[in-house]
């Protein structure tokens, strides 16, 4: 190897923190495309992975408290994907979940009767979901059921 190609190999390095860096021909690339990063190349799915229903029939918490809630979930449709957000700052719920339609909104919690698994869960790093399963207006109160999920 010549001293331009050393040295090019090194700063490369140093750029990348220390490792090398990723190329459609490394033994990275095919890392790098399991997790989605391999430009270029196709996304080769995880082997095994498949969401595991933790709760097929939750509700979501607190919707009477949320201002625009009647818009929010005129805008959800069953099989809609729920992002869940740790609130381990909550002063009521130690174990608190809140519940975010696909464009960040907040429409509630999960339910403080089933939150506590799923807590512990995500704080242990797993990625939970949930999953709209119905969507009902009784009086004035938005009655949002869910189905929550580990993304395994």
């Amino acid at each position: 190897m010549s001293d331009a190609n050393i040295n090019a190999t090194a700063a490369d390095t140093a750029l990348a923190g220390g490792l090398a860096p990723v190329t459609a021909t490394s033994a990275g690339a095919l890392i790098a495309a399991m997790h989605g990063g391999g430009a270029g190349l196709p996304e080769v799915p995880k082997p095994f992975a498949q969401p595991i229903c933790l709760v097929p029939d939750a509700r979501v918490a607190g919707t009477t408290h949320v201002a625009d809630i009647a818009e929010l979930a005129e805008h959800l449709s069953e099989g809609d994907r729920l992002r869940f957000e740790r609130d381990k700052a909550n002063r009521y719920d130690e174990w608190a979940i809140r519940v975010l339609d696909g464009n960040g909104n907040r429409l509630g919690f999960v339910s403080a009767d089933i939150n506590q698994i799923p807590a512990r869960l995500m704080d242990g790093g797993k990625c939970l979901f949930g999953q709209v399963t119905g969507i009902e207006l009784c009086g004035s109160w938005w009655k949002i059921g869910m189905g929550v999920w580990l993304d395994d």
